[in-house]
């Protein structure tokens, strides 16, 4: 899941971009090393779970005389506890951040420079792109990938059998068809979508248009360049609005997926189909479950049988303050937590994809994780750059695509497109 929870976040990024750069580079030290580390993670990960005492437990055989203080922060208005945090001469020498977070800290100066323990990381090279891509700044690596998220399709087995559909659509033709042959089979349900698509759910809409090739921006020698005019990314919001519009209800061009609750729709019996997160059956479950009980999952379909649509990788990821004095202690237990037996744990405990996808356990995984690892294997990561954060504030992709949704010119709304965001891309950026 993308992190980016805070009021005032222009204030809190001006902030880091200007006070954390007089940090210097990324190895700077205010005192000499301590027999404490202190790690912040936020909530609703490992570090607020009883599991992360494994961690704990496995770096002490290595250091024990290492007291580990893990302290559990909330994500609202944690950019601005971060960026004061970070430049302050008593840091917490581990950090955990949302990955859409991460370009302002490692642009910044607030983080330390890992590219030479990069190789000590188990299967490193195999890091999720979504993750380990904005946790890289000027070729150089800032942090480790912590855990990931993406979304797969969720839908009524007992609806698809009852309207004669036999398997998962293969192709976004065969799913809208399938759609169609849904939404007759339900006449007399109200309000019924064959797959309920928010118009607002850009990180579903994307996707289409990474499908036809396409690309949120460009970099070259530092500068970004929004590409949402290019002829890929045109064809890909036209099958966009094609889909959304085909297959869920009028209402849903201008909502997002909390208000209404998409789980509660798809517990209700109002949809056949919703693109989740590998927690919301959990949900559905909780709201009704019969409904659960007879979900399947499937991989949303590309353009040609095979070929999935390429999906966008939520998630944290986890970084040493530049001014720790502890540098190699918190390597160490960057090590354990990012290692293979505790990410195998940390998946089967709280449902959210190891950073690796060879680390997926063969056991006791539930299907919709399994499929949310593969799905991750396809994949686009966001514009590393700290104004990403900018346009998540804004909900300025949300409304883009809720726009395209509800008929706007693709052409006229793209170009504006391009030229916010890519101002947005560059105000932020920069030498460290």
């Amino acid at each position: 899941m993308t992190r980016w929870k805070t009021m005032g976040v222009a204030t809190a990024v001006s902030v880091a971009l200007t006070g954390l750069a007089a940090c210097g580079g990324g190895d700077a030290k205010s005192s000499g090393p301590t027999n404490e580390l202190t790690v912040w993670m936020m909530t609703g990960g490992p570090g607020d779970n009883k599991i992360i005492g494994d961690v704990t437990k496995k770096f002490a055989e290595q250091h024990p005389d290492v007291t580990v203080k893990v302290e559990v922060q909330q994500w609202d208005n944690i950019v601005t506890k971060l960026t004061t945090a970070l430049a302050s001469d008593n840091p917490p020498d581990i950090v955990e951040m949302g990955n859409t977070q991460t370009p302002l800290l490692t642009a910044s100066g607030a983080l330390a420079d890992l590219t030479e323990d990069k190789a000590e990381f188990e299967s490193s090279d195999q890091w999720l792109a979504g993750l380990a891509g904005p946790a890289t700044y000027q070729g150089k690596l800032y942090a480790t990938p912590l855990y990931g998220g993406t979304k797969v399709v969720m839908y009524n087995k007992k609806m698809f059998a009852a309207a004669g559909i036999s398997k998962p659509p293969a192709t976004v033709d065969e799913l809208v068809a399938a759609c169609g042959t849904l939404a007759n089979a339900h006449t007399s349900t109200p309000n019924f979508s064959a797959f309920y698509m928010p118009g607002q759910y850009w990180f579903a809409g994307m996707p289409f248009l990474f499908g036809k090739g396409g690309t949120i921006a460009t970099e070259n020698d530092g500068k970004w360049t929004a590409t949402m005019s290019s002829a890929e990314n045109q064809a890909g919001l036209a099958e966009w609005k094609k889909f959304q519009n085909a297959c869920s209800t009028p209402s849903s061009i201008g909502a997002n997926t909390d208000s209404p609750d998409q789980d509660q729709i798809f517990a209700d019996g109002k949809a056949a189909m919703i693109y989740v997160k590998a927690w919301e059956p959990g949900a559905v479950k909780e709201k009704n479950a019969k409904t659960a009980a007879d979900a399947g999952y499937f991989i949303m379909p590309g353009y040609q049988p095979g070929k999935p649509l390429p999906v966008i990788v939520a998630g944290s990821t986890i970084g040493v303050a530049a001014k720790s004095p502890n540098k190699d202690l918190a390597v160490d237990w960057l090590k354990v937590v990012t290692g293979k037996t505790f990410q195998q744990t940390m998946t089967r405990t709280i449902n959210q994809l190891p950073i690796v996808p060879a680390f997926l356990p063969t056991t006791d995984v539930p299907e919709v994780l399994k499929l949310g690892t593969q799905a991750a294997t396809v994949s686009q990561a966001l514009p590393a750059t700290p104004g990403e954060a900018t346009l998540e504030t804004e909900n300025y992709n949300e409304q883009f695509f809720s726009k395209i949704a509800k008929g706007g010119d693709i052409a006229a709304a793209s170009q504006e497109y391009d030229k916010h965001a890519t101002e947005a891309f560059n105000a932020l950026s920069g030498p460290r």
